[in-house]
C-alpha cells in the first residue's frame, strides 16, 4: 500500500500541519505555568529543542543532513540567525506582554513575509494583499494602544520582532527548495539558548517546573517545528495559514481559561481584526488556487 503522502498529499499536508499546530497550542500556557524569568526559559528551550531536532534528524534521516559547504552558507546562516532571534524575541515577548498579545501579533507574519518578498525578491503584492496588510497592521496598533499605560508595549515590540523573524524564515525557505533546513533550525535554537545565557536570571525550580520545561523544550517545540516544516511542501500557503490560525485563537483562550490572564478589550478587538483579515485573505487565496480557471 502506498504511503499517505503519495496517495493523498493534500490530506497528509492537512494532518501534519494540524498536528503541529495542536502541539503548539498549549505552549504559551506551559510557559506561564513554568513562570520565572522567560530568558532563563529561553536557555532551556533553545538547548533542548536544538538537541532533539539534530538528534532526530541524525536518527531518522541521516542522508538528508547538509553536505559540506551547506552548513554555513548564506541561506544556512540566515536560517540559523533568524531562528536564534526568534527564540529570544518570543520569550522576551512572553516576559513583557500578555500571551494573547504575543500570539495575536504573531498572526501578521505571513503579511510581513509578503512585504519582505516584495522588497527582497521583487514579488508583486496584489491589491487585496495590500489591503490585508494595512488591516492587520491596524489590528496591531489597536492591540498596542491597549498596552499603553499597562507596561506591555515593550513586550508587544518583541512580539512584532518575533513576527519579523518568522517572516524572514518564510522568505528564506522560499529560496531553498526541498533542501533540508531542519539542522539549521536546530543550530539556531541552540544559538538562541546560548545568547540568552548571559542575561538569564536563573532561579531554583520545582520538580513540576522541571517536567514542564522538559515538555516545553524537548517535546512541544521540536515536535511542532518538525511537523510544521512539512506542511508547506504538501499544501498551498493560504491553507497552511488557515490551519495555523488555530494556535492564535486557541492559545490565548487556553491561557485565559486556565490561569485567568484576561487579554483586555482592545486586545480582543485588535485580535478580531487580525484573525478575520487573515482568515478572509487565506480563503480568497485558497479559492484562487483551487479554481485557477
Amino acid at each position: 500500500m502506498m504511503a499517505l503522502p503519495q496517495r493523498n498529499p493534500q490530506a497528509f499536508g492537512v494532518l501534519v500541519t494540524l498536528a503541529g499546530v495542536m502541539i503548539f497550542v498549549p505552549d504559551a500556557l506551559l510557559m506561564r505555568l513554568i513562570g520565572g524569568d522567560m530568558l532563563a526559559l529561553a536557555v532551556w528551550r533553545g538547548l533542548l529543542a536544538g538537541g532533539v531536532l539534530i538528534l532526530g534528524n541524525l536518527l531518522l534521516a541521516p542522508a538528508t543532513l547538509p553536505q559540506r559547504g551547506e552548513w554555513f552558507d548564506r541561506k544556512g546562516l540566515l536560517i540559523i540567525g533568524l531562528n536564534a532571534a526568534g527564540v529570544l524575541s518570543w520569550c522576551s515577548a512572553m516576559q513583557y506582554t500578555s500571551a494573547a498579545n504575543a500570539l495575536l501579533v504573531l498572526a501578521i507574519a505571513p503579511f510581513l513575509a509578503a512585504l519582505l518578498s516584495y522588497v527582497l525578491l521583487k514579488e508583486r503584492i496584489d491589491r487585496a494583499t495590500g489591503l490585508a496588510i494595512a488591516l492587520v497592521f491596524a489590528g496591531v496598533l489597536i492591540i498596542a494602544s491597549g498596552s499603553l499605560g499597562h507596561g506591555r508595549l515593550l513586550g508587544d515590540a518583541f512580539a512584532l520582532l518575533n513576527a519579523f523573524t518568522i517572516a524572514g524564515y518564510y522568505v528564506t525557505l522560499r529560496t531553498t527548495g526541498r533542501r533540508n533546513m531542519l539542522p539549521h533550525l536546530a543550530l539556531g535554537s541552540t544559538l538562541g539558548g546560548l545568547l540568552a545565557l548571559p542575561v538569564a536570571d536563573f532561579e531554583p525550580v520545582t520538580g513540576t517546573q522541571a517536567l514542564l520545561i522538559l515538555l516545553s523544550g524537548a517535546v512541544i517545540l521540536p515536535g511542532a517545528v518538525g511537523l510544521l516544516i512539512l506542511g508547506p511542501r504538501y499544501l498551498p500557503a493560504p491553507e497552511v495559514t488557515m490551519i495555523t490560525l488555530l494556535e492564535v485563537i486557541l492559545g490565548p483562550l487556553l491561557v485565559w481559561a486556565v490561569i485567568g490572564e484576561n487579554p483586555g478589550q482592545l486586545t480582543l478587538i485588535g485580535g478580531a481584526v487580525i484573525v478575520a483579515t487573515v482568515a478572509l485573505h487565506a480563503m480568497r487565496r485558497l479559492s484562487l488556487v483551487e479554481s485557477p480557471g
